[in-house]
């Protein structure tokens, strides 16, 4: 008789505290990503930057070095097929590259990255993304603005990084 006592008070101390037994259980309406944007054109920015090697150019909160000529490639998958569009762009000097693209639709920055595809300085030429050196770096909103017949958006992966691979790993001197 003990055993059934307990279990009935058990029950009635969780139904006072959590609350009566729900009788039927709703469904949960999935959340939907937001809509891929619909700008005029874009601008991606960025700097390349050898990591620990003291060239022309040095910065020293940075610990880099600006690499110009890097060859740089903007990869993205179509919205709404997966279509693979690139373009590619040389960095200049003081390591910035700048791309425009004026014929997009419904641009999503989540199919896009961007990649370094060759580096002049062959002790410095491992990009250092964030999730290794093959995955690209993520392009993140800079800003929007209105222009004429639409909206254009700046967007940059930031720095990106350069190093040595683990058979080249030394810097020239300066």
């Amino acid at each position: 008789m003990a055993p059934k006592f307990v279990l009935v008070a058990l029950v009635s101390v969780l139904v006072l505290f959590v609350g009566a037994i729900p009788t039927k259980v709703s469904a949960v309406t999935e959340v939907t990503p937001p809509n891929p944007t619909n700008y005029t054109s874009i601008i991606i920015v960025g700097e390349i930057f050898c990591k620990s090697c003291k060239l022309p150019g040095y910065v020293d909160y940075l610990d880099a070095s600006p690499v110009n000529g890097v060859l740089v490639r903007v990869s993205c998958f179509g919205v709404k097929s997966w279509i693979y569009i690139s373009k590619y762009i040389n960095s200049i000097p003081g390591g910035f590259f700048y791309f425009t693209w004026d014929d997009v639709a419904n641009f999503d920055p989540n199919l896009c990255r961007i990649y370094v595809d060759w580096s002049p300085l062959s002790y410095c030429s491992r990009p250092t993304y964030r999730d290794g050196p093959y995955a690209g770096a993520e392009l993140y909103l800079v800003s929007e603005k209105n222009v004429t017949g639409g909206t254009e958006a700046t967007y940059s992966p930031g720095i990106i990084y350069l190093g040595p691979w683990w058979w080249n790993d030394v810097c020239p001197n300066p």
